[in-house]
């Protein structure tokens, strides 16, 4: 391979294959080129799709909030603090390690994981790829690249850690696309998700999205900004309290724009599945994965590792607290 300037890609550079048909892939200038076609690096970003598909949402909102959510940008800490949550990673755990996140979006938890020392291949099929290579343009230890999980640019087993939080429900089919991942995790590697569980609110939104779906983005975000602030102003009015039960919005405390952006990304994305803890923990028993455990009490975040050994298996008494934890 010729050409690599990321130490990222570089440590890519076994691994790149093309995304059908898993032939080797080669830098080649400005774009990657297999036995079979070439697949361009525009703005700085390998593209391994030729559009936005379904995701044409995530391409809007995130280049509209592209530092919102962003740690490095803000006063505050929320996206690390949920992301140890959702995933139980330390510093010490991820420092050096090769992390996958699938979904990156504008790079929320790629901005953690960069600080925290590993070295970050950030995907996705939306735009949004723009968005994270703008913010992470600076650091050497992040690599974004436009691919879809259904069809990633990664031979198995190329990651010590993949990760995918708040995506894998807005795909076409939620469990097919994470045995994709699971895959591409190295012997003893980790997986960490979270999907969006099947109650409450979640459920509620479930039932928006087929109409919010369809109203062209422009004009849905710009209610949004209409809608959040004039509400959250008026928390107190028993016709916002029916509002609010029949149509869920956030009040994050985090800043005005944080909870526009939720309820434009709450309704707006084409797939919205809702899983039941059991159905993501059957996922994770289907792949072979081992030391199953829920790392918080957010019900459908769900990590495991690859056994390293044949044999190794899964030890149930010592997960079952674990997963028996309540909401």
């Amino acid at each position: 391979m010729s050409e690599v300037l990321n130490p990222v890609e570089r440590r890519l550079a076994a691994c790149l294959c093309d995304p059908r048909t898993k032939a080797p892939l080669e830098r080649r200038g400005d774009a990657f080129v297999s036995a079979h076609r070439a697949y361009p690096i525009i703005r700085g970003i390998p593209r391994f799709v030729d559009s936005d598909h379904y995701v044409e949402s995530f391409s809007f909102e995130w280049n509209v909030h592209d530092r919102t959510q962003i740690d490095c940008f803000r006063e505050d800490k929320p996206s690390e603090h949920e992301f140890i949550a959702k995933t139980g990673f330390t510093p010490d755990f991820v420092a050096g390690k090769l992390a996958l996140d699938a979904g990156v979006g504008a790079g929320r938890y790629t901005d953690v994981m960069s600080r925290w020392g590993a070295d970050v291949v950030g995907v996705d099929l939306s735009y949004a790829v723009e968005a994270a290579q703008r913010n992470f343009r600076e650091r050497p230890n992040v690599w974004i690249a436009q691919a879809d999980i259904d069809a990633l640019p990664f031979q198995p087993g190329t990651f010590d850690i993949v990760f995918s939080i708040g995506v894998l429900h807005h795909t076409p089919d939620s469990r097919a696309y994470f045995h994709k991942l699971a895959t591409l995790l190295k012997p003893g590697g980790v997986i960490a998700i979270w999907v969006y569980p099947k109650h409450g609110d979640y459920l509620i939104r479930q039932r928006w999205i087929p109409f919010t779906n369809k109203i062209p983005k422009r004009w849905f975000y710009d209610w949004c900004r209409w809608f959040v602030p004039w509400a959250q102003s008026r928390l107190d009015r028993p016709l916002v309290g029916a509002i609010r039960r029949a149509f869920p919005f956030p009040t994050h405390g985090l800043g005005v724009d944080y909870d526009i952006l939720d309820t434009f990304d709450g309704y707006s994305p084409r797939y919205h599945d809702t899983l039941s803890p059991e159905e993501v923990e059957g996922w994770f028993n289907e792949a072979g994965l081992i030391e199953i455990a829920r790392p918080s009490d957010w019900i459908t975040c769900m990590r495991g590792r690859r056994p390293t050994l044949q044999g190794e298996f899964h030890k149930e008494s010592a997960n079952s607290a674990v997963l028996d934890a309540k909401v």
